[in-house]
């Protein structure tokens, strides 16, 4: 059902992009922000549909430290650089369990 979700919440997002980009809004300074803004969350979420079975698979951990990542890219960039390779390296070298 979520996978549905995230389909429809795509495809509203890019129909509101084209009548944004048919249709612009009247004495608004913000149209080009707005459909910018409309397009790249609606081709992330696009992204997000197409990967959801993939994504339901990630390990537990890997979603606890996607946003302390995110946070070091944002305060420190050059940290950034050397979070990833380590999270990446964490990733690949984990223990596998056996079923």
């Amino acid at each position: 059902m979520r996978r549905h979700v995230i389909g429809l919440i795509t495809a509203v997002l890019f129909l509101a992009a084209l009548y944004l980009a048919l249709w612009p809004l009247e004495g608004s300074a913000n149209n080009q922000f707005l459909l910018g803004a409309l397009v790249r969350v609606g081709a992330l979420m696009a992204v997000i549909w197409l990967a959801y079975n993939e994504l339901c698979r990630l390990p537990a951990w890997l979603w606890a430290i996607l946003p302390a990542l995110l946070a070091v890219a944002a305060v420190r960039p050059r940290w950034f650089l050397l979070a990833l390779p380590i999270v990446i390296a964490l990733a690949i070298l984990k223990p596998r369990t056996k079923k």
